[in-house]
């Protein structure tokens, strides 16, 4: 007993004496201009021992050594030695931007430390990546606030009465975000994030509130980091070994004994890719990235992003994300691009709750890697998850904002926009298709008419209505009406009932899901010159099904009534009429293709796999007599992205028809040609409209684009984009085909003008081979490129 008491006096005495000896040291680093904190500066504060700021700017140090003085250093700061003495009562440390830099100069040995040390984070990234992780669970809280970044030569009095001038409360944000999220992950392409609360400043309803969370991804270890709808190529990647310049900027020991590499990064000069700049802080030991910090070397339609991550070592071994922060700089919206100063909007994420060992199954993930159920009724308050409390300036911007939000009824407002950009007005329970208001095509000429159907304000799980149009060029009426029940909204179904007395296209066809509604894929409409009329009714169900496929079976009942001649004929006769019946089927495969669930729906993620498409029908139609045909149709499309920003896509599709079958069904709508005209992608744009015809063919789009002047701030990037096109087809005799094969090949000059809703190009294409034309200047198509900015 006495031997116990002694060891634990002894012990006790040896606890108070460390105790005693240990202190503390903590502070802020600010920014002396704008006094926003300094992420990831670097503190060194007793022979070369040292520690980095957080996402806030704030540090912690705790050491039996007297500490005297503090090195304070950041890239983009003057470095700072501050006498601990003479620190404030809030030990704030204020580092001073660098007015100017001059060129930089590294005289580097044979081989570059810091080269060394990134070969070493590369090569162990698989194993500290999140994403090669066992199951794991975390909460994550995010808050976004959105604000004008003053010159730095304003007063805050200046300052004062600009924002009275603009009508904006000087003690406020321009607006405010908040949202929680848990993750959830199974393994490698395994995981789902669902935002659980939210709240957006001036609305009831956060329907943005998922919006800081989509702003960056949850680890810095993927060879491209998507920011801002671009593939960034992460200089911890192999191919960003060779494409970065890395300097070893510091080195000084951790808390705990380690060594801790600064390491800042460019991407050098004579490299054209889309590229990031900034630093890691690298674990000596385990070389794990401890934090980093990336900003978009150039700007991409005006805009720049900052990110940065710390990281934290669990007791596995296992490093996470612990900290993320956003900084989406813009300078102007508009057809314009201006705002009276520049726009920042502020993000930083927490994470919390990680448990590596959480009770879930593979069967709680689907496509869907990001859910927004904030605005359901089971959500909670975000008072109950929030990491810290809200400021002063944080409960102002809610108090006014809301209170605005509820006089100017800003819900409805956005609810408003989010359907315009659907495609819909809603009039309270019905909607009105845009659509149908107006359009055009060379066959109808322009087009004026009115389509309403019942909005999701009066049930989500069906839709029905009808549309009327009216043509000016063939002077004729249009109408259908449909039913549309969608029991599983989420996934991704339908069952649809719908008649038309209307006009398509002879010629085409069409896979699932069609074309993208922002796609200038779309403007073939506009080129149409050969219709039929169709009257009859079809019905179907679209389904998903083994996570990666979507499939659609249809059936077809209609009376065709062709309204001109065919021009790929030669026959100048216009075809009698008949009635036609048609089953099939139809699928998509997107292997590894993940969604975003948004108040705008399904958003896709796209996926590095080939899309493939199959489409399989049987009919049957009747003019004298009833005869059947059956038909086929395939697409495989696959984009290749490079190290360099350089793409090639490739698009192999192609049409198989047997029996006997109408003349309407031939696929003739290969071409785009017009004397000038918009570029539609794939199709040949040096073929006339319904100049040949087949009733089987194969067709390769090819295209490779370079883009430049990608690392600067110019609004105006072009891209260089070389493509070729091969058909080769065959059809039965009297009708114009391409079985001898058809050649082209153009440059397309891309996004040589922009504004903030089109990027303009312009676009020249070349016809040779067995179908070149006798008069050479017959063979070259001029167009004019017309694609959305966003």
């Amino acid at each position: 007993m006495r031997k116990c008491f002694f060891l634990f006096t002894l012990l006790v005495f040896l606890i108070f004496d460390v105790s005693a000896q240990l202190k503390t040291y903590k502070g802020q680093v600010i920014d002396a201009q704008n006094k926003e904190p300094i992420a990831f500066a670097n503190i060194v504060y007793s022979q070369g021992a040292g520690t980095v700021t957080d996402i806030d700017g704030k540090f912690e140090i705790r050491t039996n050594v007297k500490v005297t003085q503090l090195s304070v250093s950041c890239l983009g700061y003057e470095p700072q030695i501050y006498l601990v003495n003479d620190l404030d009562g809030k030990n704030k440390i204020l580092l001073k931007p660098q007015e100017y830099s001059l060129p930089t100069v590294d005289v580097l040995p044979v081989e570059n430390p810091a080269l060394i040390v990134m070969r070493q984070v590369v090569d162990k990234k698989d194993q500290h990546n999140p994403e090669n992780y066992n199951p794991y669970s975390c909460i994550l809280y995010h808050k976004m606030t959105l604000d004008f970044e003053w010159p730095n030569g304003l007063n805050e009095e200046e300052i004062r009465e600009i924002k009275d001038s603009l009508g904006v409360n000087n003690d406020s944000y321009l607006f405010l975000f908040e949202s929680v999220s848990e993750k959830k992950h199974w393994k490698k392409g395994v995981g789902k994030e669902k935002v659980i609360s939210g709240r957006v400043s001036g609305l009831k309803d956060p329907i943005l509130a998922s919006f800081p969370a989509m702003l960056q991804p949850f680890s810095f270890y993927e060879q491209y980091i998507k920011l801002l709808g671009f593939s960034y190529l992460n200089p911890a990647s192999k191919p960003g070994l060779s494409t970065y310049h890395f300097v070893l900027e510091d080195t000084y020991g951790s808390s705990d004994g380690d060594s801790i590499y600064y390491i800042s990064y460019r991407p050098k000069k004579d490299k054209n890719f889309r590229g990031l700049t900034g630093a890691f802080h690298i674990d000596g030991k385990s070389k794990a990235i401890r934090t980093v910090s990336a900003t978009t070397a150039g700007t991409e339609n005006g805009m720049r992003l900052f990110v940065r991550q710390k990281y934290q070592a669990i007791s596995n071994g296992l490093w996470f994300p612990k900290q993320l922060e956003s900084s989406l700089q813009f300078g102007g919206i508009g057809a314009a691009r201006r705002l009276p100063f520049p726009m920042v909007g502020t993000g930083k994420s927490y994470v919390t709750a990680i448990n590596t060992s959480p009770d879930i199954s593979a069967k709680e993930f689907d496509n869907v890697i990001m859910e927004d159920i904030s605005s359901t009724k089971s959500s909670q308050e975000i008072s109950a998850f929030r990491y810290e409390p809200l400021t002063a300036r944080d409960s102002l911007t809610y108090h006014i904002l809301d209170s605005i939000g509820r006089k100017n009824h800003l819900d409805a407002l956005i609810k408003t926009q989010m359907s315009f950009v659907k495609g819909y007005l809603p009039m309270g329970k019905l909607q009105l298709d845009l659509s149908k208001l107006i359009d055009y095509n060379d066959y109808e000429g322009l087009k004026l008419g009115a389509g309403i159907y019942t909005s999701p304000s009066l049930s989500e799980n069906f839709t029905t209505g009808g549309y009327y149009t009216y043509g000016f060029g063939d002077k004729a009426s249009k109408y259908g009406a449909k039913l549309s029940v969608t029991p599983f909204a989420k996934k991704d179904s339908r069952i649809y009932l719908e008649y038309k007395d209307d006009v398509y296209a002879t010629g085409t066809y069409e896979f699932m899901d069609g074309v993208k509604n922002l796609s200038s894929e779309r403007f073939s409409r506009f080129l149409t010159e050969t219709m039929d009329l169709s009257q009859g009714w079809a019905t179907g169900v679209d389904f998903r099904f083994l996570k990666f496929f979507k499939a659609g079976v249809f059936y077809v009942n209609q009376d065709i009534a062709p309204q001109v001649a065919y021009k790929f004929m030669e026959s100048d006769i216009v075809a009698n009429g008949f009635s036609m019946q048609e089953a099939g089927i139809k699928l998509r495969w997107a292997n590894k293709e993940m969604f975003i669930s948004s108040p705008l729906g399904l958003i896709s993620k796209g996926t590095s796999w080939p899309t493939v498409w199959f489409n399989a029908s049987k009919g049957q139609w009747k003019d004298d007599e009833t005869l059947g045909y059956s038909r086929i149709e395939s697409r495989i499309h696959k984009q290749f992205n490079y190290a360099n920003s350089m793409y090639t896509t490739v698009r192999l599709e192609g049409g198989y028809m047997s029996g006997d079958y109408p003349s309407t069904l031939l696929y003739s709508t290969l071409g785009s040609y017009k004397s000038f005209t918009l570029l539609v992608p794939y199709t040949f744009g040096t073929m006339r409209m319904n100049e040949f015809a087949a009733s089987e063919f194969a067709a390769l789009y090819f295209s490779h684009g370079i883009p430049l002047s990608l690392n600067t701030d110019n609004r105006i990037k072009p891209e260089i984009v070389l493509s070729t096109n091969i058909a080769l087809g065959n059809a039965p005799n009297g009708v114009s085909t391409f079985d001898k094969g058809y050649y082209e090949s153009g440059i397309y000059l891309k996004n040589l003008f922009s504004n903030f809703i089109f990027q303009y190009g312009l676009s020249v294409h070349y016809r040779y081979g067995y179908y070149q034309l006798p008069d050479e200047i017959d063979n070259w198509a001029f167009k004019l490129g017309l694609e959305f900015a966003f």
